[in-house]
């Protein structure tokens, strides 16, 4: 009690509002430790609604709802897209509307994000996005065409200088603004993920953070965008989620492990799925990245549509000494050695004219002819076919919407990749409960009765012995009809060791057809399921209102502070009573907390509040709702001005 009684007079003693601090500060007396977290706190305790706009009141034109707001660098500017294809301009301090751009688009206005002082991006639901200049807001400078669904999201590379957008056709661009062409901006394509909602860039541009319907978020370290699609290419995270959550291993999926890899010096993939109890979270809705590039914020709504919470996960790289989690205190078993296998005579040995390449990771395996003349022709056309493969497409934007680029031939959809492990864990359960049952016996082989090979791993009842237990005549046979090992478990990654599964579909039906099937390849691959870490830090549940509605959070200038939309309102939510850094909250925290309500302004908008941004300059902060309303607030010691 004593303790709390003197943070609380130190806290009044060096208010933003106390002349004591000015006293102090004007006799040269240094700063004593916490008196930044007393000024900030003041400030943002402070926080009351001081001004507002709404078309009625300016007899202006309806602009819809307010979807986003956004500040130019040095805080002189404020833009709201809106809902009705318009963009309108504000002077912040003055909180009057300087100018306004109407059928700014086709559709309504999603997002703006400014380049520099001058030059601001907008994107809409009309898959287009429109590049502006302040000083000349009668007309856009160029219009960008390459997306197939609504554009929710701009963001820039100060890295790269690359323009990065991202839509519901869940397909990530990256524009080079300054690559002026006859037709228009260079482009390219460079990942694709299903129900991606949300893209986002670190500060530095070091980092990529993205978030799914599926409650997943996805971040690449150290990232170049130059060679990203190249890095990425075919990779799926709604899959190898898939693998994760199985605990079977999908050897489509686990193509990829090696992009997990914490010795990876480039596009490392990493995957935040960690959420508090009581959050199933299944549409990771909106996402906002710390100033200093520490955190992920994220609004989700829960799987049953009954709750949404904002929650807070570290974002940071992890030392590149070791690949566990946090949680862990031994280390991973090794991978078992691969099997050695009997060299088998051949009657008429055949000379290969090049050598084997093997094929880029597929989304779907293509059947290989068994003859020695067509499987060469076979050979031929792969090597000819990757060598004429281009990488992913990049090019003009042309005045036309563009199709989509392929990621690669013979690539399926994320629904057929999905689709196809669904069906594999299911027979893998059927399977387990046929066995229970008695139905069938250890030698029972589902993979001759559907005529495919999944590779799936079979269940741990039917773990075979070894093979070297068998007489020596029948490990042929045996080697036929038992399944495949079992992984080993441990706390950071599932460990496998499998046969590649026949490209024919058909389980070859001796050894000797299995070695001339692999001619040339070693057949034994291990893999690795990577196990997600803990990257929770703070959580807190928000109101349910307005369903179906993005909600933007936004974090203040120097990160202390999180303004979050509710209901008709806003609530202001720091990490401790004190307002401190994430820096000083995290040092003595073993387990996720709470985040604390520091003020809230309900009920100042007649709708439901959908955006809300803080000034990079000035303790200032905007809001902004459905029917249009803007609000302003500012800190102010005495009664509410509005």
């Amino acid at each position: 009690m004593g303790t709390k009684c003197w943070n609380d007079s130190f806290m009044a003693r060096y208010s933003a509002f106390n002349p004591y601090r000015l006293i102090q500060r004007e006799c040269g007396f240094p700063k004593p430790v916490g008196s930044d977290d007393a000024v900030a706190r003041s400030l943002y305790c402070g926080m009351k609604p001081i001004a507002s706009w709404d078309c009625d009141q300016y007899n202006a034109l309806p602009t819809g709802g307010v979807f986003n707001l956004e500040f130019s660098p040095e805080g002189s500017l404020l833009v709201a897209a809106c809902e009705k294809k318009s963009i309108q301009i504000f002077d912040p301090l003055t909180h009057q509307r300087i100018y306004s751009v109407n059928g700014a688009h086709l559709d309504c206005v999603n997002c703006v994000k400014f380049l520099d002082g001058r030059m601001f991006a907008t994107c809409s639901d009309d898959t287009t996005i429109a590049l502006w200049d302040v000083r000349h807001l009668k007309k856009k400078i160029r219009s960008l065409l390459g997306h197939s669904n609504w554009v929710k999201n701009i963001e820039f590379s100060v890295k790269d200088k690359l323009l990065v957008t991202s839509g519901l056709d869940g397909s990530i661009y990256t524009w080079d603004i300054n690559s002026y062409t006859e037709f228009n901006l260079v482009y390219q394509r460079v990942f694709h993920a299903s129900g991606l909602m949300r893209c986002r860039l670190s500060p530095d541009a070091k980092q990529m953070v993205m978030c799914t319907t599926g409650g997943l978020l996805v971040i690449i370290h150290d990232l170049n965008l130059s060679m990203l699609a190249q890095d990425l290419h075919g990779f799926k995270p709604n899959l190898y989620r898939l693998m994760q959550m199985s605990r079977q291993l999908i050897p489509i999926a686990a193509m990829y492990d090696h992009l997990f890899d914490v010795k990876r010096t480039e596009n490392r993939v990493e995957f935040v799925s960690d959420f508090p109890d009581g959050n199933d979270a299944e549409v990771v809705s909106a996402l906002q990245i710390h100033p200093q590039g520490w955190s992920a914020l994220s609004r989700n709504i829960s799987h049953d549509d009954r709750s949404e919470w904002s929650c807070i996960h570290d974002i940071q790289p992890h030392a590149p000494t070791s690949d566990k989690s946090v949680r862990d205190s031994s280390p991973p078993p090794p991978p078992p050695p691969p099997a050695t296998r009997r060299p088998v005579p051949r009657r008429t040995p055949r000379r290969r004219t090049r050598p084997y390449r093997s094929p880029r990771p597929m989304a779907s395996v293509t059947p290989v002819p068994t003859g020695d003349r067509s499987r060469e022709r076979r050979e031929r056309e792969e090597e000819r076919v990757t060598e004429r493969e281009p990488d992913p497409e990049a090019g003009p934007s042309s005045g036309e919407a563009a199709q989509p680029p392929r990621l690669g031939l013979g690539l399926s959809s994320i629904q057929n990749d999905v689709w196809e492990a669904s069906i594999t864990i299911k027979q893998h359960r059927l399977l387990q409960e046929m066995y229970s049952r008695g139905q069938v016996g250890r030698n029972f082989n589902m993979q001759r009765i559907l005529g495919v090979n999944t590779g799936i791993t079979p269940p741990a009842a039917l773990r075979p012995r070894p093979l070297s237990l068998y007489p020596r005549p029948a490990r042929a046979e045996a080697a036929r009809l038992l399944p495949s090992p079992q992984p080993a478990l441990s706390n950071d990654a599932i460990y496998y060791s499998r046969t590649l599964p026949s490209t024919s579909g058909q389980t070859p039906s001796s050894a000797r057809e299995r070695d001339s099937v692999s001619e040339g390849e070693d057949e034994t691959r291990h893999y690795r399921i990577h196990q997600n870490k803990d990257r929770l830090l703070y959580h807190i549940e928000e109101t349910n209102e307005g369903k179906g509605f993005i909600k933007e959070l936004c974090y203040s200038a120097d990160g202390r502070l999180v303004c979050s939309p509710f209901g008709r309102g806003m609530r202001l939510l720091a990490l401790n009573d004190s307002c401190s850094e994430l820096s000083h909250c995290v040092q003595d925290q073993t387990s996720p907390a709470q985040m604390v309500e520091i003020g809230q302004s309900l009920g100042i908008h007649q709708d439901l509040v959908v955006s809300s941004k803080f000034s990079p300059r000035h303790h200032l902060l905007v809001t902004g709702c459905l029917d249009g309303k803007i609000v302003w607030y500012e800190p102010h010691s005495g009664e509410a001005l509005y």
